[in-house]
C-alpha cells in the first residue's frame, strides 16, 4: 500500500492517520506531524525511501535530472557534504508533500465543521 499522501484525499483515512491535527493546529504542529509521518514511512517502506533518495518526489523530470547531475558531480568531486545536502533537500520534498496533505485535511475539517 502506498503512503496516504500519494493517494486521493480521504477524510476518514486522514482523521485516522493524523488524529492530533485540527483546524487550530499551528504551523509548527503541522510541520512536526509531517516530519514524524515522513520519518515513519521512510523507516518502514524501503521503496519510498529509495524513491526519496533518487529524487522521485522533487516534482518534474527536469528537476529530477538536474538533481541527479548535481549528485553525480558532487560524488565525482568527492564532495560528500554537498551530496548530503542534496539528499537532505530531496528528502524534505517528501515532507512538503505530507505538509500539503495535512493542510488539505485542515481545510476539509474547516468546511465540515463550520
Amino acid at each position: 500500500m502506498q503512503p496516504i499522501i500519494f493517494e486521493d484525499y480521504n477524510f476518514n483515512r486522514a482523521e485516522t492517520q493524523f488524529p492530533l491535527i485540527n483546524p487550530k493546529s499551528s504551523r509548527q504542529e503541522i510541520s512536526d506531524t509531517a516530519w514524524a509521518y515522513a520519518s515513519d514511512v521512510l523507516c518502514n517502506d524501503p521503496m519510498s525511501l529509495q524513491d526519496a533518495f533518487i529524487g522521485e518526489y522533487l516534482g518534474n523530470l527536469g528537476v529530477m535530472e538536474d538533481y541527479h547531475r548535481k549528485v553525480l558531480l558532487a560524488v565525482v568531486e568527492k564532495n560528500y557534504e554537498e551530496v548530503g545536502k542534496l539528499v537532505e533537500d530531496a528528502m524534505s520534498d517528501f515532507v512538503k508533500i505530507a505538509v500539503n496533505y495535512i493542510e488539505e485535511h485542515i481545510t476539509q475539517m474547516e468546511m465540515r465543521y463550520e
